[in-house]
Parts: structure tokens; C-alpha cells; sequence
């Protein structure tokens, strides 16, 4: 499905009609009046980046907070599969998420939307709170994915 036909639709289920990519190729997405979700499409507008700035990098203890958001990103496990980056030029952390428009329908996409905001609103209010604690950061906000345990029968190398 191609992103301008899946933002039509997402548009009539929130009620937005006429949802669609600006000049620049990108839609902003503002949930809970609060946090601003873009869903940029690549030129060939095969591949959507959705993303969000979840905060700005602390002055202090910077060690202690990447090791935080690096822990979360060890297979997506923190983040719902999307990841954590940094602008440096800006010091801003944002939270990203690629798909493949040619394997994603629009079922998919909302899914993997509406995971993406709930992490960006979990890990703001984490931040926002000063809890940056590493002990059950990736249990907290972890995805539906989970890895096989050691009496799985999962294939041992």
C-alpha cells in the first residue's frame, strides 16, 4: 500500500480528512496535544520515517542516560522496534521507526503507529519524572516482541 492512500485513510478513521504528506514529503501528527508524531516519506516514498523528538539530551549524567536508551534499543525490546538517535547539532533525542511501504498494509501501519505513540508518551513521562534508572527500563516500556528463553526449543548454535 503506498503512504498517500494509508494517510487518506488514517485521516477518515481520526477524522482529519485530507490527511497528506506536505511539499516536503511529511504529515505531523499532534496526539494528546502533546506529542508531535512526522511521518516522512523517502522520495520514491517506498520507505516512511516516523518520528518524534522525545526530549533533549541532559547536561548532566549523560553516560547514565545513553546507557539507558542504548539498553532499550538492544532489539527493539524498549521501544516497540523503533529506536532511539540523536541530532547533536540540536542535542535533541528523538524516537525513529522506518517501514517498507511495499510489505506494510494499512492495518500494519496503524499498529505500528499507534505502538510508536505509546512509547514516545511512556518514554517522555519517564524522563519527564527523572526516573532514569536502568532497572526495568526494557521490562517497562518493553514491545510485544519477546525473545525465546533458554527452555524455548529454540535452535542452540
Amino acid at each position: 500500500m503506498n503512504i498517500k492512500d494509508v494517510l487518506v485513510e488514517l485521516g477518515k478513521q481520526m477524522g482529519l480528512d485530507g490527511l497528506k504528506l506536505d511539499e516536503n514529503r511529511v504529515c505531523r501528527l499532534v496526539f494528546d496535544k502533546q506529542y508531535a508524531v512526522d511521518i516522512e516519506a523517502s522520495e520514491d516514498e517506498k520507505i516512511v520515517h516516523i518520528y518524534s523528538k522525545v526530549t533533549t539530551a541532559p547536561p548532566e549524567h549523560r553516560d547514565e542516560f545513553y546507557a539507558l536508551l542504548l539498553e532499550a534499543n538492544l532489539f527493539g525490546k524498549g521501544t516497540g522496534g523503533a529506536m532511539f538517535a540523536l541530532d547533536q547539532s540540536q542535542n535533541d533525542v528523538y524516537l525513529c521507526r522506518a517501514l517498507s511501504m511495499d510489505s506494510t498494509d494499512y492495518q500494519e501501519f496503524v499498529n505500528v503507529l499507534e505502538s510508536f505513540v505509546n512509547h514516545v508518551e511512556a518514554w517522555s513521562k519517564k524522563i519527564e519524572s527523572g526516573d532514569l534508572s536502568r532497572e526495568g527500563a526494557s521490562a517497562e516500556m518493553s514491545s510485544d516482541v519477546d525473545m525465546p528463553g533458554p527452555d524455548s526449543g529454540f535452535i542452540k548454535a
